[in-house]
């Protein structure tokens, strides 16, 4: 059976990744990125669009 100390720890641990967890989530606006969208002729003269997603960010979670 885990002692208290060990159950503490364990509810610490979690509590501490739900809210990192939560603080990434929230604090991931996009603000900076935007969406570009391409078209082309492919070989039978159909026009494609192709959209990218371009951000300035260097992480994106």
């Amino acid at each position: 059976m885990p002692t208290k100390n060990t159950l503490i720890f364990i509810a610490l641990l979690l509590v501490i990744s739900f809210s990192s967890t939560f603080f990434i989530i929230r604090s991931n606006d996009h603000k900076e990125c935007g969406t570009l969208i391409k078209s082309d002729m492919d070989k039978n003269k159909n026009q494609i669009a192709k959209k990218e997603h371009l951000c300035k960010e260097k992480y994106s979670f």
